[in-house]
């Protein structure tokens, strides 16, 4: 079977202004061999020529990338759909014509809470008026904009005032993620939220978009296969796509299936050494996905009658949670 890169996720810098309690990559300083504006340029056009459709530019915090709005038009320019991430914070004059410049259409703002709950999470007294005033003015500019949240103990009760606020800030979409025991969150005791709320999750997902003011998503790593999911064919999960039509590029040139696979062993190669073709078709990379046996199911995935296509679920909240890649313990359909 062949298989291209259709959507990439690409953490530009892991420069931050921030110290999140669930970051995955640790982000807040630059690190010293991070790619070159040239070099990530060059990469843009190997992507674009290999059919590239969709792209998320993200960081530690994508503004302190300088450049990263020509990386971004030049995606634009050659019909490649851009997002970006922001925390929102800092954001002046500079930033926002910046993003005029880069000509993308979509803005995700990461907002993990209500404003008690944001500031705490972000370590931060003023990153949820900071985060909700960003989310104002780029309405005001135009943009649709997107909330990203990832959910935790912590801010699992915010949901449904998050969506009331996120409706009358005039959000578009909004992304809901659970947060994986990784960098940050792999040192924060009791962060991680008991499986028996993504039940509780799906049904909200599916209630809210009922109402038709904000449309909610549930990310790849919550479900999966439940009744009331299935009925909305925009939610059916299709298994994971790393290394089949989707690939992360980190900040030094890493490359994965999934950039959010934060370990080494995932690293198929890197690209300020080798060309992206070589390492997307190299024999045996992101195996995990593209050798996947049933055989490689484990604890109650194993036998399971979705297996063939969901594959154990979402690979990095598996493998970070179990230590196996094919073993999820955050599903509603059993």
């Amino acid at each position: 079977m062949a298989y291209y890169p259709r959507q990439a996720v690409w953490e530009l810098t892991l420069k931050c202004n921030m110290n999140c309690m669930h970051c995955g990559s640790k982000a807040g300083r630059q690190k010293s061999n991070e790619l070159t504006l040239d070099q990530c340029m060059d990469i843009a056009s190997q992507l674009i020529d290999m059919g590239l459709e969709f792209i998320t530019l993200m960081g530690g915090e994508v503004f302190f990338k300088k450049g990263w709005d020509k990386i971004a038009r030049k995606f634009v320019d050659n019909g490649v759909y851009v997002n970006i991430i922001t925390n929102g914070n800092g954001l002046g004059k500079e930033q926002y014509e910046q993003i005029k410049n880069s000509k993308i259409k979509q803005i995700g703002v990461s907002l993990d809470g209500l404003e008690k709950t944001h500031n705490k999470i972000r370590g931060n007294p003023n990153a949820f008026q900071e985060a909700t005033k960003t989310l104002k003015n780029l309405y005001d500019m135009g943009y649709a904009t997107e909330a990203i949240t990832t959910i935790s103990s912590l801010n699992i009760d915010d949901l449904e005032g998050m969506f009331d606020l996120l409706a009358d800030l005039n959000v578009e979409i909004w992304q809901l993620q659970l947060c994986s025991p990784m960098g940050n969150a792999k040192e924060s005791e009791n962060f991680l939220l008991d499986p028996k709320y993504v039940p509780y999750i799906i049904d909200f997902v599916v209630k809210k978009n009922k109402q038709n003011k904000v449309y909610v998503i549930a990310a790849d790593n919550i479900g999966y296969f439940r009744e009331n999911e299935e009925k909305d064919p925009r939610s059916r999960f299709p298994g994971c796509l790393a290394g089949l039509y989707a690939i992360g590029i980190d900040s030094v040139g890493n490359v994965k299936g999934c950039l959010s696979l934060y370990d080494d062993k995932f690293i198929e190669g890197n690209l300020q050494n080798e060309s992206l073709k070589s390492i997307w078709t190299k024999d045996g990379a992101f195996s995990y996905n593209r050798n996947f046996k049933m055989d490689d199911l484990k604890g109650k995935c194993r036998g399971c009658d979705k297996g063939a296509i969901c594959r154990g679920g979402c690979k990095q909240l598996a493998y970070f949670v179990t230590g196996n890649m094919c073993e999820s313990l955050y599903c509603a359909y059993r």
